[in-house]
């Protein structure tokens, strides 16, 4: 006895749940399944609850419904009860999102149809997402208002292929992209939620230890009193060399980013001194560094784009290069600490850089994926890279504060 046809047809219901009706004709005698019932419900119990696409998702069970035997033809009915989330409107249902894996998926029916609840449409263009592995354009699915279809129409036995991570959506027909790119965004924040708590809390940990050895580092500069124009100005020179060897492609653009905030930082310092003796106007020169990062990488090519679905390019390298920017407010606060011995000032400057490095973090990491496991390498070591390349600029920071300023003002 062989399955000579299989159809699934999934109905997706206002409450989230679905329904699967999965039809398989097959050849030979059914005579032993048509007289033995409880064999031919076990067989489809096991199928529907042990395997297949359904089974993993979500904490809920596949409850299976139903088996049915009728002119060699057996039905079976199951019920997923948590197939699809609603946010902002939208059914966003996740049977092609291997919760950010990358796995791809298989359809292994002759027929799989997807229908939404009643007065929805398919939201999402199929062809932007779906493919086959060797089929044409006119075998990728079909969108009849509320309804996804593939139909197989392999000659040598494949079945169609879903690659990536993708969500079907339904909606009102008149549902705009923004609402439902904040659907997608809701369905897919457990999965950054998750990132942000294996690869970039760790990162903060490891670079709130680094800062220790900054703070070391800016008190020690500030007791042996360093020639602070001469140290604007190094600072400076090695910002514009940074850029220029960025610029001709030597070495990775991003880097380049490094060299502009050496550059606005250390010309600053050097021309404009008081611009660096209170936190707050140091603040604000790392903030016109980000502003001049963005403007500067958006106009070098191969800048890295791995948060590009989600933040333009220039706010992704802005963002990245935070820890950098607040380097010598973080400087003058370790300084203005030595001078007043306030530990509040210390604690101010250990969280605000830190709350830099995660938010760099969030942006750095992939949104809806899951990253291969060794990234840790990258934002733990970004993190320690960040304090290292921070440090002269936190040290240039504190030494402007033994310069009479206390604070946000200075004193008479």
């Amino acid at each position: 006895m062989n399955v000579t046809e299989t159809t699934v047809s999934i109905q997706i219901h206002p409450n989230g749940s679905a329904t699967w009706l999965v039809t398989n004709r097959l050849t030979a005698s059914t005579a032993d399944l048509s007289t033995d019932p409880e064999t031919l419900d076990h067989i489809a119990r096991e199928a529907t609850t042990s395997g297949g696409l359904p089974n993993g998702y979500g904490d809920e069970k596949v409850e299976f419904q139903s088996s049915t035997l009728e002119n060699n033809t057996v039905q079976i009915m199951f019920r997923d009860p948590n197939a699809a989330n609603h946010h902002f409107g939208v059914f966003v249902v996740d049977y092609f999102h291997s919760a950010g894996l990358n796995e791809g998926r298989i359809l292994n029916a002759d027929s799989v149809s997807i229908h939404g609840p009643a007065e929805t449409v398919v939201l999402n263009d199929p062809r932007e997402f779906a493919g086959h592995n060797h089929a044409g354009d006119d075998e990728h699915p079909t969108v009849t208002d509320n309804t996804l279809q593939w139909d197989s129409a392999s000659t040598d036995g494949r079945w169609a292929v879903v690659f990536d991570d993708v969500y079907l959506t339904f909606g009102e027909a008149q549902t705009g992209s923004f609402r439902l790119q904040a659907a997608l965004t809701m369905a897919s924040l457990p999965i950054w939620l998750g990132n942000i708590g294996s690869f970039v809390l760790p990162a903060v940990f490891v670079y709130g230890l680094s800062l220790t050895g900054v703070t070391v580092g800016a008190r020690w500069a500030v007791d042996t009193a360093p020639d602070t124009d001469r140290l604007a100005a190094i600072i400076a020179g090695i910002g514009g060399v940074i850029i220029g060897i960025a610029a001709s492609s030597l070495v990775p653009a991003t880097l380049a980013g490094l060299g502009v905030i050496y550059l606005v930082v250390g010309v600053s310092a050097w021309l404009r001194p008081n611009l660096l003796r209170s936190v707050r106007s140091a603040l604000a020169v790392g903030f016109v560094g980000t502003i001049a990062v963005g403007i500067t990488l958006a106009g070098l090519d191969g800048v890295d784009t791995s948060f590009a679905s989600r933040i333009s390019t220039a706010g992704y390298a802005m963002a990245i290069h935070l820890p950098l920017a607040i380097a010598p407010a973080f400087g003058l606060a370790i300084g203005q600490t030595e001078e007043s011995n306030s530990a509040r000032t210390t604690v101010a400057a250990f969280a605000g850089a830190c709350t830099a490095v995660l938010i760099a973090g969030m942006v750095y990491i992939p949104f809806d994926a899951r990253p291969f496991g060794l990234i840790i390498v990258f934002t733990v070591g970004g993190a320690v890279f960040a304090a290292f390349v921070g440090l002269p600029l936190a040290i240039l920071g504190a030494c402007q504060s033994s310069t009479g300023y206390i604070g946000n003002e200075p004193q008479d």
